[in-house]
């Protein structure tokens, strides 16, 4: 029995049903959402997510104005936003709104899923914010705002 529950939001519906198979694959129980407003309602009865992954671009919002609501309903959720676009402004804007992970897509699909399926939840919901993308994750340092080298 599953009992882990991601939620998925992602207006492309070729990312969305990609991310809810893989998320499926660690073992998580998928909703799916192509808007910001979308996931809220299908999340409206739901007690506890355990993983959202967000896309930055939505048609209703943006993934940082998702992100602040999801962590006040969920605070022990594990968030990800994930973002064709690699800007450090971004990255520390999303990590403020309480982001575990910063996923540039597509090069970080394949390593969030290796994590999900080795590491405990907890552990990386607990750990050190990372970003995820070509060069693989690192650590970001929130005081000065830059990446550090690969974890």
């Amino acid at each position: 029995m599953v009992n882990r529950v991601a939620l998925v939001v992602d207006d492309a519906p070729a990312n969305r049903d990609f991310l809810e198979r893989l998320l499926g694959g660690a073992k998580f129980k998928v909703i799916g959402a192509g808007s910001g407003q979308k996931a809220l309602e299908a999340i409206a009865g739901v007690q506890e997510i355990t993983l959202a992954v967000v896309d930055m671009k939505l048609p209703d919002m943006t993934g940082l104005q998702l992100i602040p609501q999801l962590r006040r309903r969920f605070p022990d959720a594990c968030l990800v936003i994930a973002t064709m676009l690699d800007d450090r402004d971004m990255m520390e804007e999303a990590f403020r709104e309480g982001c575990h992970i910063f996923l540039v897509k597509p090069h970080g699909f394949m390593e969030l899923f290796h994590r999900l399926t080795n590491d405990d939840i907890c552990a990386i919901r607990d750990g050190p914010r990372l970003v995820i993308d070509q060069y693989g994750p690192r650590v970001f340092n929130l005081a000065s705002g830059k990446a550090a080298t690969s974890c």
